[in-house]
């Protein structure tokens, strides 16, 4: 071992002593860690939280200039996750180590403050603005105004629940027991009649439709809110 190199591991093996006298990482350390995960991503700082789980951590606090970070979970950064970090003092790495960390994300969110039935269109009164933690979410949350306009809900939702993109859906504009105009376009032949649909419907969806006057049950495709056409 050469003269410089032995005066570094010396150096090292100094500052890692005096860090703790357990071992644990120094605040400064995790906090630098911390950073260098959020900043790895380009996530948002003000919105996610990373949680440290490794609590000995083997880089002494004060003795390096840079961090490198590498994944050792091949995820996106979200839940729980492993990387390895090195630290660098002048371009010569001086330590290693791998930790875990918990990445968790957050945001003001719509909250319902009681419960909403299946197919009730979503009340702002029963909602309320909230930050929420949404690591867990597999829907996007509901944040804005326009999220709720012309929505009901697809199932029973409960108090206190975070509504997302999964457990509501556009108000058909066409309902069961609605009156609708049945269509039958075949080259120059149109024909029109009244129907009344049993189904619900969204444009491009078929449904069943009575014919009022034959009182037959028949299969149409929802054009808008007022036409259904027959299948050729």
């Amino acid at each position: 071992m050469n003269a410089p190199s032995r005066w570094n591991w010396l150096k090292w093996l100094i500052i890692l002593t005096f860090v703790t006298a357990d071992g644990f990482a120094g605040d400064e350390v995790v906090k630098d860690i911390q950073n260098g995960i959020i900043r790895m991503y380009n996530l948002d700082p003000l919105n996610t939280e990373v949680e440290m789980r490794t609590r000995e951590i083997q880089i002494p606090e004060g003795a390096y200039d840079s961090l490198d970070f590498k994944q050792l979970t091949r995820t996106e950064p979200r839940g729980l996750m492993a990387f390895e970090i090195s630290a660098y003092q002048n371009g010569e790495k001086i330590a290693e180590d791998q930790v875990r960390v918990r990445i968790a994300y957050h945001e003001i969110v719509y909250v319902t403050t009681d419960r909403i039935g299946r197919r009730e269109q979503i009340n702002p009164e029963k909602l309320t603005l909230k930050r929420m933690e949404i690591t867990s979410l597999t829907d996007k949350p509901l944040t804005s105004d326009d999220d709720l306009t012309g929505v009901w809900s697809l199932k029973s939702i409960k108090k206190d629940q975070i509504l997302t993109t999964g457990l509501v859906e556009s108000v058909p504009p066409i309902l069961s027991g609605q009156g609708v105009s049945i269509q039958y376009i075949n080259g120059p032949l149109e024909i029109t009649a009244r129907g009344t649909a049993l189904e619900d419907g969204q444009p491009g969806e078929m449904i069943r439709v009575r014919n009022d006057e034959s009182r037959k049950t028949i299969l149409c495709t929802v054009i808008d809110s007022k036409t259904v056409q027959i299948s050729n």
